[in-house]
């Protein structure tokens, strides 16, 4: 039996061994506690049968709310009501499986109602190895999501810019070796390990002056203008701008390159036609020259040669042997003087005005200097009627226009025998109660495919290699024959050549009196004239030639002598004829002095500039008439006695 008394005296030593392990134990929960707190990521704890056991203050403070008030919540309606039975399911079923599950949800938080978090969930087991919980830990992705949306953000755009890019683009390591490249190029993939060289020129080896290759040994931005070979169109090259930008990583070593290749052909085409439209400028401001000293020269051989005609007439001597030369002298001089305007028409870097003009001279024109031009292996054939009326055209496009078609036609025939058709006549079509002329340009050449020939009007559609052909002629000859209310239609098989048929609208003409060689006495008369010009010759025989007339004249080879004797005596002078360029004083600054000394008073012009004036600039500087160096006889007399007689 136990000594009660020992009893006794045990029991305040089992109080204070109880009291102690109590107390090791709640230092033991709140070290736990502690621990538990000091992770920064949300914790929570379930029993068994999934119930609420505990949190750290982490868990607490992502929800908002107090931990005290936890354990009185439902923690899947807290949490994410939603997919509480989704959520629920899971957790069983890890508790009765063991291990842990990581998988992604949303989570309620005050002011943020959705809030992205990844769940990792694993049991809890007991000392005797039995699971007897478990613990969730809960990652907030809102920032991982805002980054992952930034990047696809970023990526998007840069795509759409490498997509967008109006040329190729590629990337390259140290060696040159192609890593990537956009869709300019056909598809790649690493394992076929190109070089750039291969990339762009299909070549086994590099260029010298390659700028890629400069910027790798460089380490700087490099570029330059390279030829390759078109990669839709094997047999067409191309001229790109490639551009080598170096990538560089933080010790400053090239570590690969980005190349940028832009497609340059149309600018160098472009550059090419500029540089020729240049060319042809200076060349029309030669010819301009040229054909006003050359009809200062014509001036008194056509002059003398008119005088002799009259005088031989006035005396009874047309039928002489003498007035058989002066009339060829005349036709020649006169040919000359066409030949002068030809020069001229096609060297004019501007368009003129439209005028109802005959197309069959110009035709027979532009067909001489296409004979000369083609090769002998083409005949060219002409069938020109001179009846079919004028139509309102600039004649230096309609040379363009002519010559264009018949240089086409050529390179269709290239250098075979073959057959060139030029022929004007009246259009049999009638549209609007309107007529016609009708100009077709045929060809035995090698004929127009089908399939193209819709295309063949289009701006930079062309089928001739780079060096043939821009593209551009057949759409300017639309544009040009659109604009003057024209029509052009193409009948055309490969094989059997092509016609192209021009059909312009004729134009509205007002009745005119031709003056005859006959009528010339009539148009003279005794008024006093006087004749300006800075070469002597082409003030005598002006002067001569109005005397002819009958007409009073004082001949000045000065423009200041010219003012002078102007005025001193203004009232003396019925007429002025001037020259328009001359030293010190130009004709039109003399015709303004002459109508401030006397209002209204009348001047010609006779110049062989015209074509730099139009006559609404004339007209407006005071000129009551113009005429054309070198002038014949009739025109002289015919616009003098019409500017007298108006005034």
């Amino acid at each position: 039996m136990v000594d009660r008394k020992i009893v006794k005296d045990l029991n305040p030593l089992f109080e204070e061994l109880l009291e102690d392990r109590t107390r090791r134990l709640e230092e033991l929960l709140r070290f736990e506690q502690d621990l538990i707190d000091a992770i920064p990521i949300p914790v929570f704890f379930q029993d068994a049968e999934c119930y609420y056991l505990g949190a750290n203050s982490a868990f607490a403070t992502f929800l908002g709310v107090d931990l005290e008030s936890l354990p009185e919540s439902d923690l899947y309606q807290l949490l994410s009501p939603a997919a509480e039975e989704k959520i629920r399911a899971i957790d069983l079923k890890i508790l009765r499986q063991g291990g842990e599950e990581s998988f992604e949800g949303t989570v309620q938080i005050p002011g943020n109602p959705e809030c992205p978090v990844s769940y990792h969930k694993s049991v809890i087991r007991g000392g005797d190895g039995s699971v007897v919980g478990l613990a969730t830990t809960l990652f907030d992705l809102t920032e991982q999501r805002k980054i992952q949306q930034k990047l696809q953000e970023e990526s998007a755009q840069k795509q759409a810019i490498l997509d967008g890019f109006p040329g190729m683009l590629a990337l390259l390591d140290r060696e040159a070796r192609v890593l990537w490249t956009n869709n300019s190029f056909p598809p790649l993939t690493v394992e076929d390990n190109l070089f750039c060289y291969q990339l762009f020129h299909d070549r086994e080896e590099s260029c010298s002056d390659c700028p890629v290759l400069k910027s790798l040994k460089t380490g700087k931005v490099e570029s330059g203008i390279v030829e390759i070979e078109s990669v839709s169109k094997p047999n067409e090259k191309k001229t790109l701008e490639v551009v080598g930008t170096p990538i560089k990583d933080i010790n400053g070593q090239v570590t690969s390159i980005f190349v940028m290749g832009r497609d340059v052909s149309a600018q160098i085409d472009l550059e090419q036609q500029l540089r020729h439209s240049q060319k042809m400028e200076a060349v029309g401001t030669l010819a301009g020259g040229i054909a006003h000293d050359f009809n200062n020269v014509l001036t008194p051989i056509m002059g003398y040669a008119e005088i002799m005609r009259l005088m031989a007439k006035r005396e009874g001597e047309d039928g002489s042997s003498s007035q058989q030369y002066v009339n060829e002298i005349l036709m020649a001089a006169k040919r000359a003087k066409n030949l002068v305007e030809q020069i001229l028409t096609f060297s004019r870097s501007r368009e003129q005005k439209e005028l109802p003009q005959y197309l069959h001279p110009i035709i027979k024109e532009v067909l001489k200097l296409m004979r000369v031009t083609l090769p002998a292996t083409i005949e060219i054939h002409q069938e020109i009627s001179t009846e079919c009326g004028k139509v309102s055209i600039d004649p230096v496009q309609f040379h363009q226009i002519l010559i264009n078609l018949c240089t086409n036609s050529a390179q269709a025939i290239g250098d075979a025998q073959g057959k060139l058709n030029i022929c004007l006549t009246k259009g049999e079509r009638i549209e609007d109660g309107g007529e016609w002329v009708e100009l077709s340009v045929a060809d035995s050449g090698c004929g127009i495919d089908k399939a193209i020939q819709q295309r063949i009007f289009d701006p930079y559609f062309t089928t001739k290699e780079k060096s043939h052909g821009t593209g551009m002629g057949l759409a300017m000859v639309h544009g040009i024959v659109s604009r003057w209310g024209g029509k052009i239609e193409l009948e055309s098989e490969p094989g059997k050549g092509t016609v192209f048929r021009l059909y312009f609208p004729l134009a509205e003409m007002e009745s005119q009196a031709v003056v005859g060689e006959g009528a010339i006495a009539g148009l003279g008369g005794n008024e006093h004239i006087l004749v300006v010009d800075d070469e002597e010759q082409v003030v005598k025989v002006t002067g001569e030639l109005l005397e002819a007339l009958g007409y009073k004249v004082t001949g000045c080879s000065s423009a200041q002598e010219a003012l002078l004797k102007f005025a001193a005596a203004p009232d003396e002078f019925d007429l002025m004829i001037t020259d328009l360029t001359m030293p010190y004083l130009t004709g039109m600054e003399l015709c303004e002095e002459a109508q401030l000394r006397r209002k209204d008073f009348p001047v010609i012009l006779c110049t062989g500039h015209a074509n730099k004036l139009s006559e609404e600039t004339l007209s407006a500087a005071g000129f009551s008439s113009w005429f054309t160096k070198p002038v014949s006889l009739q025109d002289i007399a015919t616009t003098v006695r019409a500017v007298l007689d108006k005034h």
